[in-house]
């Protein structure tokens, strides 16, 4: 048996003479790991959910929305990965006073190298079935070009065309959770007038998803029951082939042209799937090093109690470590021997943190949570639990290393 064998066998007795204690020691670096696992998932979960999201924009789809450059846009207009959309319509700084008109559509139209621009309406509105009634999103598209920018997977019946007036769509949570039933060839009532619902969304799989909880009707006819003139959002589809940086700045100085405004107080924002993913990435960055160290905190709690029981074990095995030097092991080897322990903790305890954590995360996702857990990810979780248990058993060992033989056999 080689020195490396022999060490390893002795910590892994000492281990299991203990077995108590070492279960209780290794649950601080479970529930550590676990946390730091779990909570980075999340972080990369919502990163990916919103980059595939935006992916199905493609390249080619730009957005244009009211407001300054300042403006951070949450809502109802951009289209989604089932066909929805959502306009960045609400600034967090506040509004600025901007507006968006038919005038600034034909305007986009115009410029070279784009395909299509279509402008949506987009507010709250009153709906209701039979005796229910409830406070809705309601998105106003023209459905001559709006398809030709977004996308739209059905559950049942069909899409706007331009012949609808008094007909609409409605999102999944509309027909599943806010009136619970289907609504395909029924009227719903909307501010007090009767439309009939010809199609029905798919769900996007998703919580935060706007579309899901959307009406759908013909622009006109949203202009009219909202009483808005001026649109939420113009989404432009840009040509194949073409240079879509080339074809915003195109945009942009129509538009500052057509608002007689200066480019230092543009009043209007374009974004592309390039700007908006930049945009989160910053953001979801920032929340993985946030949740990462929020989760390092249960780590080093976990670490904590490594030590301690590491301290423990000297104290009570101080006559074993005294024979052992007694019989020629080295100062070195009984270093070995006590972080070889403390590793084997960090290591079952890292394997076993990230055991929850997958328990954890499927029970996160059959909830409508995005959580993933990447093979990256894990390995450098057991890795750190690794290195986490042999740092914390450091000390212990080189206590343990100077103890002279004479006064180890002694110790009582």
């Amino acid at each position: 048996m080689s020195s490396g064998q022999f060490l390893t066998s002795l910590a892994v007795n000492s281990l299991m003479r203990r077995k108590l204690r070492s279960w209780l020691t290794m649950l601080g670096v479970v529930i550590g790991v676990a946390s730091i696992v779990i909570l980075i998932s999340l972080a990369v979960g919502v990163n990916q959910s919103i980059a595939s999201r935006l992916n199905t924009f493609g390249a080619n789809i730009l957005q244009v929305t009211p407001g300054g450059a300042r403006a951070t846009r949450v809502g109802l207009g951009f289209p989604g990965a089932e066909g929805g959309s959502r306009t960045f319509d609400q600034s967090l700084f506040g509004r600025q006073e901007a507006t968006l008109t038919e005038t600034d559509e034909r305007l986009i139209r115009q410029v070279s190298g784009i395909d299509q621009a279509s402008g949506t309406i987009s507010d709250k509105a009153s709906v209701s079935y039979k005796s229910k009634n409830t406070s809705i999103s309601v998105l106003g598209i023209d459905p001559l070009t709006y398809w030709s920018v977004a996308t739209a997977n059905l559950s049942s019946g069909r899409l706007l065309s331009s012949a609808d007036t008094y007909s609409v769509m409605i999102g999944s949570r509309v027909y599943n959770q806010t009136f619970q039933e289907d609504l395909l060839n029924k009227y719903i009532q909307i501010n007090g007038v009767s439309y009939k619902v010809v199609g029905e969304l798919q769900s996007s799989g998703q919580t935060f998803t706007s579309t899901d909880s959307t009406v759908i009707m013909p622009r006109d006819e949203a202009k009219r029951i909202l009483n808005k003139s001026t649109f939420n959002a113009i989404l432009v589809s840009v040509k194949d082939g073409e240079d879509s940086a080339a074809i915003q700045d195109s945009i942009t100085t129509s538009l500052l042209s057509a608002h007689h405004v200066s480019s230092d107080k543009q009043d209007f924002t374009i974004q592309s799937q390039e700007t908006v993913q930049a945009t989160i990435s910053q953001i979801t960055d920032t929340l993985s090093l946030f949740l990462g160290g929020i989760g390092a905190i249960s780590l080093l709690v976990g670490a904590i109690g490594v030590a301690n029981t590491m301290f423990m074990s000297v104290l009570e095995r101080t006559k074993e470590i005294g024979i052992l030097k007694a019989i020629g092991m080295r100062n070195s080897d009984v270093v070995v021997l006590f972080l070889i322990e403390s590793a084997i903790i960090g290591l079952i305890g890292g394997i076993l943190g990230i055991l929850l954590s997958l328990g954890a995360s499927f029970v996160l996702t059959y909830l409508g949570i995005s959580s993933i857990i990447t093979i990256e990810l894990a390995l450098a979780a057991v890795v750190f639990s690794v290195l986490v248990g042999i740092a914390s058993g450091v000390a212990p060992a080189r206590n343990a290393a100077a103890l002279e033989p004479i006064e180890a056999l002694s110790y009582e």
